[in-house]
This record gives structure tokens, sequence and C-alpha cells, in this order.
């Protein structure tokens, strides 16, 4: 691409200024990569105790050990600047009630963050880093509660106000993210309801409420300056005068917001388009939205990794394709009306590709849905609440906001309970290309004089389809840290293999990562077995439950999963399947661990649980066919098991090892690496590759990892 610039910069004048702007952007992007996204300018000692001062920015639990965002504000007595401080995610441990803002003293231990990768679940580490989270650990040394700062402190009241004003409504958490940016008084139930009715961008402080808050501060200064008849020159501009104002009150509401990303990015493209506006240009042009996008992209670069930063800017050049003049007063309600019904019909079209790339699915009533609460929170609600924070401060009339708050609640009440059915459809559109058709199609369609090329790219995407060559069968194998979770698919069918680990009582990965899968691929699970009951591979158990999937559990447990699975042999689609449980007279529990032997003509795949060197032994006593392609290493690597007699009878051509990164096993154990390699035997862990997927052709197999294919140059 760098060359064909260059080369185009040669022959013609205009790829000039491009090539400088592609120069400027790399230079950009290195300037805050070392910035603001790498190692601090401070040395920070990794997995060794050091001495850091720390700046709470949110809590993510109830109770000691905290589980919080913090800036490094001083490391081993180096300060950071503020713009400059890395965040990481800690493990507080503290008797003291933990607030944002507050300011801590402690031993702390640190690594780089990094967490499991897989493909088709959401991408813990690269959301990390677009929030600039380097560090994860926890607090080794007793921990001092200083004061917080003067900025933290005022959005801390601010947010306890507004908490307070809003509390006995039914509606807080509504009201209150409406007015602060904080969702975390948000359920998840209503965070889907609000998904499913397609009304989450309402509540995320974007565009929509930045532009309230400065028509409101627009209109409200010039109220005030009509009301007090002050005599000016009339060489003032004060339409100037009441922008600015409005202004002010846009970048207040944004910095009690603390800043937040999408708001911040609202802000900016508002400033944007004021200053044209101020410099008498015509605020409607196109430049103004390269003068926006431009702006954004030098402030942080790494924008382009937040799904928000393409809604934003695609919904806005919609709306200006729309809006061909601006309305007034004088044109009337149905004018208004109209051009409502136009825009929300566009963007529901415009963003329908970006909503099926990034969140799988559509909102199917959410076109009706958004004509009413766009209107009802713009001229309704988000005024009134504005109105009634400002009043609280001088009177009570909580009694009359809760009479709103009935009426508001009836009104949602009614909205919700439309059935789930007609709420969203789960479509998902797999991959950049197939998004890239997507709208190379619309825009062909609708701009183009020559519509009926709009075809050309289906045509393209039909092709490409046809000549991707289909595998077999598919092996995936999650990346779960120490655990173990795989599943084996053809045909659109599946089984699943183990559900991984659950932490903290609480979580586990089936829902993020597992099912997240399988709604992707569109399968269908025939079967789970689960290979004995240790937490590291049966603790997804229950999400599995409650996710629907109790009945496949008959086809290898049909006594029950406390039980050995069922020893049996079966053909599964083009498959064929051989399951056991070696007879142990052992308490171990690893050694009754079922094992799997999935294979074809051309391909086998082995899963023998935690068995140890002793059921090795025993199985190839017993002349079991152990013969296999692909080797899931007993045990996630253990040097209990894998023996070099075991090996041999197996004689696999690529052995993975599921295991996690640094764990406290160290897991493969170097032994067993040994083994593996003295045999000339290739390995992969997910520990270092991630989600680890193999496709078996005919004549051929194919691997994929998560940590190669779906990373970038900074990860």
């Amino acid at each position: 691409m760098s060359f064909a610039v260059i080369l185009a910069s040669l022959y013609f004048k205009p790829f000039l200024s491009v090539l400088s702007g592609f120069i400027c952007g790399i230079f950009i992007v290195i300037f805050h990569y070392l910035i603001f996204y790498s190692a601090s300018l401070c040395q920070i000692v990794i997995d060794k105790p050091i001495d850091a001062h720390l700046q709470i920015i949110s809590i993510h639990s109830v109770a000691s050990p905290y589980y919080a965002k913090v800036r490094l504000i001083n490391v081993q007595g180096c300060s950071l600047p503020r713009f400059i401080a890395p965040l990481a995610m800690l493990s507080i441990t503290t008797e003291k009630q933990l607030d944002v803002g507050s300011l801590l003293t402690s031993q702390v231990k640190l690594k780089a963050f990094r967490t499991v990768k897989n493909f088709d679940s959401f991408n813990r580490e690269r959301f990390a880093f677009t929030e600039r989270i380097i560090y994860k650990g926890r607090t080794v040394g007793k921990t001092h509660h200083l004061s917080s700062t003067s900025s933290a402190a005022i959005r801390s009241h601010y947010q306890s106000y507004i908490s307070d004003i809003t509390a006995g409504t039914k509606l807080q958490w509504m009201y209150y993210a409406l007015l602060t940016g904080d969702r975390s008084k948000i359920s998840s139930v209503d965070k889907t309801h609000l998904r499913e009715l397609g009304l989450s961008h309402l509540l995320a402080i974007s565009g929509l409420h930045i532009g309230l808050i400065f028509t409101l501060g627009f209109y409200t200064s010039k109220w005030v300056f009509m009301c007090t008849q002050v005599a000016i020159k009339q060489s003032m501009q004060l339409s100037k005068l009441f922008v600015v104002f409005g202004f002010c009150c846009a970048f207040l509401y944004v910095y009690l917001s603390d800043f937040v990303v999408s708001a911040t990015r609202a802000l900016v493209m508002l400033g944007c388009y004021l200053i044209i506006y101020l410099l008498a240009k015509n605020p409607l042009q196109w430049r103004s939205i390269l003068f926006a996008l431009s702006v954004v992209l030098v402030m942080n670069p790494f924008s382009l990794l937040n799904p928000g930063f393409y809604f934003s800017f695609t919904a806005v050049a919609i709306i200006f394709l729309v809006i061909n003049q601006p309305l007034t007063i004088k044109n009337g309600l149905i004018k208004h009306s109209v051009q409502l019904f136009m825009i929300q019909g566009a963007l529901f079209v415009g963003l329908l590709p970006l909503s099926l790339y990034f969140f799988d699915g559509v909102s199917v009533i959410g076109l009706l849905v958004n004509l009413i609460a766009v209107p009802l929170i713009s001229l309704v609600v988000m005024p009134l609440l504005v109105m009634y924070s400002l009043l609280s401060m001088i009177v009570d009339t909580s009694y009359v906001f809760k009479l709103f708050d009935a009426v508001f609640y009836s009104s949602f009440e009614f909205i919700i309970s439309t059935p789930h059915d007609w709420r969203w459809v789960d479509v998902r559109i797999n991959g950049f290309k197939s998004l890239l058709y997507l709208y190379c199609t619309l825009l062909i369609g609708l701009f183009s004089p020559f519509k009926r090329f709009s075809i050309i790219p289906s045509f393209i995407f039909i092709i490409d389809w046809l000549l991707t060559p289909k595998p077999l069968f598919q092996l995936d194998l999650f990346d779960v840290g120490h655990g173990l979770m795989a599943m084996v698919s053809t045909n659109n069918k599946a089984i699943v293999y183990d559900l991984g680990p659950q932490y903290f009582a609480r979580y586990d990965y089936v829902n993020s990562v597992l099912v997240a899968n399988i709604r992707q691929q569109n399968l269908e699970v025939v079967a789970t077995i689960i290979s004995h009951q240790d937490n590291d591979h049966a603790g997804g158990l229950t999400s599995w439950k409650q996710a629907g999937y109790t009945a496949t559990f008959e086809k290898f447990h049909p006594s029950g999963i406390k039980l050995p699975c069922l020893s049996q042999h079966f053909k599964f689609e083009n498959l064929n399947i051989t399951s056991l449980t070696a007879d142990s007279n052992h308490d171990n529990n690893n050694d009754r661990s079922c094992i799997l032997k999935i294979s074809n003509p051309q391909h086998s795949v082995l899963l023998t649980g935690d068995i140890s060197k002793f059921i090795e032994q025993q199985l190839v006593s017993q002349e079991v066919d152990l013969n296999a392609t692909i080797l899931i290493s007993p045990h996630h690597g253990s040097n209990t098991s894998s023996s070099g007699l075991f090996i041999d009878a197996v004689n696999p051509e690529i052995v993975l090892h599921s295991s996690a990164y640094q764990g406290q096993w160290s897991f493969p154990h170097s032994d067993v690496v040994k083994r593996y390699n003295d045999r000339d035997i290739p390995q992969y862990t997910t520990a270092e590759y991630g989600h680890i997927r193999i496709k078996f052709y005919p004549q051929s197999y194919r691997l994929e990892f998560a940590r190669e294919q779906e990373s970038y140059w900074f990860e």
C-alpha cells in the first residue's frame, strides 16, 4: 500500500497530499502508542512488590478484596503526569470502603494485562487496550487511604447528588445514566431490554445528549438575555455568545461524566461543527465531518478500535445525506415528523450492517421504538431531568418528579411487554469482507447512476464462498486458562467435550465463549461429555444447563453426569466416535476421566481428560486404539502424564496443551515438552496461541490461532 501511494504521488500531484497524510498518520500513531499506550516513563518492575500511589477510577465489586480500575500516579518514587499515567486492574484488600476518586498508597504486584483470547467472542485484551489498561495485579501490603482529588471529589459529589434526588423512582437507573454517564446502576435484565429494543444508544452519552445540553444552554442564555434586556453595542454578535455558552454547558456535562469516550468524541465533533459555524462557513458541508474525523483521530488514532467510532460518524454522514436543508419552526409539525421518519429509516438501514457485524443481530422493532423514544427523550425527559436537578438545589419537587416517573414507567413497561420474538433477530456477519460487500451494495444501489451494478458485490461474495474449501470437520480448543473446553463439529452439528473452569463461584466461559462460537457457526449441539468432575473441566456446568443444553448429556451420561461416561462406539454424521473410561481402582478422580476419540478415514483426534501415567499404561497394555493425528495432552501437560510409552502409542502429528498463561503449575511441564520434542512432535499451547482451531480437509488440515489471526501489531 505504501509503495502504491508513493508511486501514484510521482505521477498525480493530488496524491502528494495523500502521501503526506499517510506519513503524518504513521507518526501520530507511533507517538500515541509510545506516550499513552505502552510502558510508562517510570520503570515498573513486573511480578515483584513495588510501592505505588493509586487513584481509584472505577470499582467492579461490592466487598473486599475489591476489583478496581486504578491510575498509577507514583511508582517507586517516580511521579507520572495524569495524562500519561497508565491504568491497571487491581485486586485491592482493605478494611475501609473504597470510593471512586479515592487515593491510596500500597505495595502492589503488577504484570502485563493479558487474558484469554478466543475466536468469535468479546476481546477483553483489545478492550483493555482502548481503555489504556496496561497492567493487572493485586495489593500485597497494607493499604493506606488518602483524601480524594478535587476533580474526583466534584464528580463523586455530583453523582451522589443525582443518586439522592432520583432515589425512590422506578427508573432511577435510567435518569442516573442520562445525567452522569455512569451505567453501573443498570441491571443485566434492563440492559438486555434496551439492546433488544434498539435503545442502548439513548443511555450512552453521545451526540444526542451533547446536542441536547448545548441546545438547552443556547436557548437558556438567549432567554435570560431577553429577560434582562441588557444594553449592548449593535456590533456585537449575540448568537456567538449564546453558542459559546451552550458549548460550555456541553463541556461541563462531559466533565461531570468523567470524559467517557463516546461523550468526548461527540464534544469534539460539536466543537468542530461550531468552529466552522463561527468562521461563517456552511456547517452542513462534508468538510465539517472530515474536520471532526481528523481531530478525533489526531487526538487518539486508536479510536478506530472502538465500534462507537464507526456508529457515530456513519450516523452523522447518514443524517447529512438525508437533511438537504435545515427545518425551522415555520415548517410545521407534519414536515418535522416526515423528516424524523426519514432520518430514523435511513439510520436503521445505514447502520444495519454495523449492527450485524458488531452486535450479532438487529432489533426488529427498533425503528418504530426509536421514532417514539428519540423525541420523547430529546424533548421531554432530558429537559425535565436537567430542570429537576437544578430546581432540587433550591426547592423540593420530588413529589412532582415521582408523578412523572410513574407515567414514564408505565410507558416503558408497555414497550418492554413486546414479545421477545418481535424484538431481536440473531443474524451475524462473518468477517470484515462481508461487511465491506454489504456497504458496497448499499452505496452503489443508493448513489450510483448504474444501480444494476449493485449486484456485483453480492456476486463476488457468492463466488468467494463457492471457491472457499469446506472442511470435513473441525476441532475447536478454546482458551479458558487452566482448564479444558473443546468442541468437534461437522455438517452444522457439534459434540462438546468439557465446559472449562469457574472462578469465584460465579464466572465461567460458557456463555461468553462456547455459546458465542456455537451461534457464530450456526451449530446444533447433539451431545455433551464431561471428562470428570474437577472444576477446571466441569466449572461451566450450571451455565451450560441454564443456556438450555441439559438434554445433550443423555448420549454420554444417561445415568447422570456424576458417573463416568458411557463406553460406546457410534457414527456421528461422517465421523466415528469412540468413548471409554479406563477401569481404575484408584481414588484419583483424574483417572476416571472419559476418553474420547473422533476419527474419519483420513484424520483423528484424541481427548484424554486428566488421566495419569498409570491409566496410560493400562490403555496401552489393553491394546486400545490410541493412534491419532491430533492429541490434546493429558492433564494440560502435567508431568504426571504423557509417558513415553503413551506418546509412542498415540504417535500424534501435533500435540495441543490447554493451559493458562504463566499459571501457578507452569503447564506444560518442561519434561513433558522435552518428551514430545525428542520425538519431533510440534506442540501448541492455548496459553501462547489462544483459541486453537483445526480444520480437517480430505488430504490435509489447517491450524488457525486466535492470537495470530485476530491481532494487531501493538498486541
